[in-house]
């Protein structure tokens, strides 16, 4: 686990405000299973809602809270020993995906019902709240800690351990609390990692016969079973597949390495074997195929950690990755814009040093004016691209102020503006372009408030 830094950009740690990205299309469709699988058509159920109220009352008297329905797992006692009075730790469930019919609507609606008020309870209190939502591991100073190699990630996505990231987070805390900030240094906790071992002879023909019947085995105890359609697999990608899926694998206990030996036995197919929320994966063009397994645990982190995975969307991204992989040009995706180019692109008046400040309510007007005998919801979105317009430009103008301002606060602010403008970019409805306006606005706001707060401890000082 490397450790924690808040330079907006960093891959080794980003703002506890990061936003979930939208997931990609799934190539999966239900399809008729096993005996042993739940009702393709049936939701999955949400976890437990975290009641926040009572967590932060537990935590007025006790340093760790484990709330109902939280999943990830760290040695309690490793941990115990190295926190300071002035820390604190919850353990929540996952959040559950973001729909009218989840446990938060959006993502909006997540921030200010447990973000919000943890991050303030917090900071009334001058603690460290270390919070583990699912398996993303954050804090309240501003940044989240995630693995820093796939030995550490396979550990808390197959193991559902996070023991690496909040003793990243315990010590990047104690770090910053003496005189000299941080040291930047990587540090290691010595937890051992989850051992993967060969699977038994007799285990492994036990799996063999059941794959050669039914292209699918999803074990006791998995609670998100692979339901996907093998048939528009094959339309879709050309690949032929076969899925073993079993629980997370205990604490303390070896994962065992299914995929190798069951491609030897399918060794036309590409093998896919889930353990929780991690992917083995073998068969034919083994380059390609574990490319994109990685590729889609980085690109898709933060969303599917706080908010659980679906194993068959997980699954259909894998698969298209590799389709175009073997298919496409690789290195066709553009590289990520710098925060300058963001800005430069959506309003390059602003680099250009002008005093013009952009008001939202004008230039809603304006768009108003131009659109008064379009249809009702054209003249939505183009009142909300205009405000949506006005707040990211506005909030890119105070980051530009600021330069290269280290603080966390400055690199949250700094994530909201990249992701507005991302979604911005892909936005198409009102509604879709008032959540723009809300990720930017919030960041906008946030960086005030603190910004007069560092300003008024300054004054003090």
């Amino acid at each position: 686990m490397r450790a924690p830094t808040t330079g907006a950009g960093r891959i080794t740690t980003v703002t506890a405000l990061t936003w979930t990205l939208l997931l990609l299309s799934s190539l999966v469709v239900p399809a008729t299973v096993a005996a042993q699988k739940p009702r393709q058509d049936a939701d999955p159920a949400s976890p437990p809602k975290l009641d926040v109220e009572t967590a932060l009352e537990v935590l007025e008297t006790e340093q760790i809270h484990r709330a109902p329905g939280a999943v990830a797992y760290f040695d309690e006692e490793l941990i115990r020993g190295e926190l300071t009075a002035d820390m604190r730790i919850l353990v929540a469930p996952f959040t559950g995906r973001y729909s009218e019919d989840g446990n938060y609507a959006d993502s909006d609606e997540h921030h200010e019902q447990v973000y919000e008020p943890l991050q303030d309870w917090a900071e009334d209190r001058d603690l460290t709240l270390i919070r583990v939502e699912g398996l993303l591991t954050s804090s309240s100073q501003g940044v989240s800690a995630v693995p820093s190699d796939l030995d550490e990630l396979r550990q808390q996505l197959g193991q559902y351990d996070v023991t690496e990231a909040v003793w990243t987070l315990v010590h990047h805390a104690k770090e910053s609390d003496t005189e000299s900030g941080a040291s930047g240094e990587s540090r290691e906790s010595g937890y051992a990692p989850v051992e993967l071992v060969d699977p038994t002879p007799s285990r492994t023909a036990e799996l063999v016969e059941h794959l050669r019947k039914d292209r699918v085995y999803n074990a006791v105890g998995r609670q998100d079973p692979f339901q996907g359609s093998f048939d528009l697999i094959r339309e879709s990608t050309g690949f032929t597949l076969r899925v073993a899926a079993f629980p997370p694998v205990r604490p303390g206990e070896p994962m065992v390495d299914y995929a190798p030996a069951l491609a030897e036995h399918f060794p036309d197919d590409v093998i896919l074997v889930a353990y929780g929320d991690w992917l083995e994966i073998a068969g034919p063009h083994p380059v390609a195929l574990t490319s994109a397994r990685n590729y889609a645990y980085g690109r898709y982190r933060q969303g599917p950690y706080r908010a659980g995975m679906v194993l068959d969307d997980r699954v259909g991204t894998v698969l298209k990755r590799a389709d175009e992989l073997l298919t496409q040009h690789p290195f066709s995706r553009p590289q990520p814009q710098t925060l300058n180019q963001l800005i430069a692109e959506l309003a390059p008046w602003l680099l250009g040093g002008s005093a013009l400040v952009i008001g939202c309510v004008p230039l809603a007007k304006e768009f108003g004016r131009r659109i008064r005998g379009a249809r009702e919801e054209q003249q939505a979105f183009l009142l909300a691209k205009a405000r949506a317009f006005a707040t990211v430009a506005e909030l890119g103008e105070e980051l530009l102020a600021r330069g290269n301002d280290p603080a966390p606060y400055v690199a949250s602010a700094a994530e909201r503006h990249a992701t507005a403008t991302a979604l911005y970019d892909r936005a198409t409805t009102s509604a879709a372009m008032k959540e723009v306006h809300a990720v930017a606005d919030k960041g906008l706001r946030r960086l005030r408030k603190r910004a007069r707060r560092e300003a008024d401890r300054k004054a003090r000082e």
